[in-house]
């Protein structure tokens, strides 16, 4: 059994800014060491709010006997501990961002503390009125703690005198505390200090202090190291953490968009059975389920194609392509549709453009789908048309135009948003809300970029720049 050794006159270790974790992690391993070698002290404490905080003393308070006095420091009035008695914190003294525990017994006394940053510590004098406590619940919503433990007689003795003012200004102004009487009563007789402390305890709590501190200090000196590079991997790691949230925005979307063709099927299944329907009514039933099958159809053919195109991210071959060869033929196989709406379609691609740099079947989705639905949203009468041409800024610039409904000033911001269907409300067909979503990809993807311009009931114009090719 270790016995009490001589208190030597250097045993303080510095203060060292901890994290709220680490802070209580050292009141653990403090209170710890008390219970394990079954020391009875009077311990006064000051802590954070929160039953977490204060579960250290309570297990140590539960592992010794007899029971140890235990007095917690609190603001609350009428609060209560099985485990010891609490102590109303005057207004004089508001220890505000201010932790410790103090223990003093036959054979061992000590002090330990942590300042909370960015908390000023003010004196009764300068202080006019009371300062809130802490709202700290965990050790993590606190900010850092200055920390620091010693067992200098001295030092621990300031704090015994600034204790018996706290203690008798909190019976001023409270009163009725009869175990913080009694404690006051015998107050010079429980603050003796030993003239030696237990040689176990100081092992186990300042080697545990001063091998924390060599670890801070080397953590310290590697996290400057990281901290010179770290500056690529914040900004990679931020944009990891926007690619999943956007995608789990976006499986969340696709959900509730699956789901509402569903409901609608399923809402109009069960009207066709019936006996009462008049045949209009079921025609227009059935209309909605072929309808909503359609748009079903689309949804998931849009989630498909989006899927692809990060699959073939690291697949398609950089070859040159020629408009030339896409967008005649594109436009070509779309003239039936617009001859069926009484629409004019037209194109104007010259055949002796310069190559691009973007595969052929991205060029192709891009054309089909920007096509499409200036044909959709075309009255009969109006005209859509295709023109290509180069620019001075190594692009080449695909415009298509159309003279349909347009798209309202406050919609255009959103037009290349996943599922929007701004002017679906007046078009025949409704759609997946995904095809302008789809050729933004694509064109992010090949170094491309699209913009738009519309006026309602005049029409819309987009326009699509792709990289030229580079010839190595």
């Amino acid at each position: 059994m270790a016995h009490p050794t001589e208190q030597p006159s250097t045993l303080i270790l510095k203060p060292i800014q901890v994290s709220p974790r680490s802070f209580k992690s050292q009141l653990e391993t403090v209170l710890g060491a008390l219970a394990q070698l079954r020391l009875r002290a009077t311990v006064l404490a000051k802590l954070p709010r929160g039953s977490s905080w204060s579960a250290d003393l309570q297990q140590y308070s539960q592992a010794v006997h007899p029971t140890p006095d235990i007095y917690l420091f609190s603001r609350e009035s009428g609060a209560t501990l099985d485990w010891g008695q609490t102590v109303r914190i005057p207004t004089a003294y508001p220890m505000q961002g201010h932790y410790f525990v103090w223990v003093v017994s036959e054979t061992v006394s000590f002090l330990l503390e942590g300042q909370r940053e960015n908390v000023s510590v003010t004196t009764p004098e300068r202080n006019a009125k009371p300062v809130s406590e802490d709202s700290a619940g965990s050790p993590g919503t606190l900010p850092k703690v200055n920390y620091n433990i010693t067992f200098q007689r001295p030092l621990i003795q300031k704090k015994v005198d600034t204790l018996a003012l706290v203690l008798q200004a909190s019976l001023d102004e409270y009163g009725d505390q009869p175990a913080l009487e009694q404690l006051v009563t015998e107050w010079e007789a429980r603050t003796v200090l030993p003239e030696h402390c237990h040689a176990a305890l100081v092992d186990a709590i300042l080697l545990q202090g001063g091998s924390y501190q060599d670890q801070m200090q080397q953590k310290a000196r590697m996290y400057r190291q990281q901290a010179m590079n770290a500056s690529s991997l914040s900004t990679q790691n931020e944009s990891l953490l926007n690619t999943l949230r956007f995608k789990d925005d976006f499986l969340n979307t696709v959900g509730q968009e699956l789901r509402t063709p569903l409901s609608s099927i399923k809402t109009a299944l069960p009207l066709l059975s019936s006996p009462n329907l008049k045949p209009p009514q079921r025609q227009r039933y059935l209309d909605m389920i072929s309808r909503e099958c359609d748009r079903q159809v689309n949804l998931i053919k849009g989630v498909l194609e989006l899927l692809q195109i990060e699959r073939t991210l690291t697949t398609e071959p950089s070859a040159p392509v020629m408009l030339f060869d896409i967008l005649p033929g594109v436009v070509s196989t779309y003239q039936p549709l617009a001859q069926e709406k009484g629409i004019r379609l037209a194109y104007t691609v010259p055949n002796t453009l310069p190559a691009i740099d973007c595969p052929e079947n991205w060029v192709r989705q891009i054309v089909i789908h920007l096509l499409s639905n200036s044909i959709r949203f075309t009255n009969p009468g109006g005209e859509v048309w295709v023109t290509a041409q180069a620019n001075e800024d190594d692009t080449l610039l695909i415009n298509i135009r159309d003279t349909g409904i347009g798209i309202p000033q406050n919609e255009l911001p959103h037009v290349f948003n996943h599922f929007y269907r701004g002017r679906q409300n007046t078009a025949e067909e409704e759609g997946a809300g995904l095809g302008l979503a789809i050729v933004q990809q694509l064109l992010l993807q090949c170094g491309g970029h699209i913009s738009v311009e519309s006026q309602p009931e005049v029409g819309t114009h987009f326009k699509v720049k792709l990289p030229l090719h580079q010839a190595e």
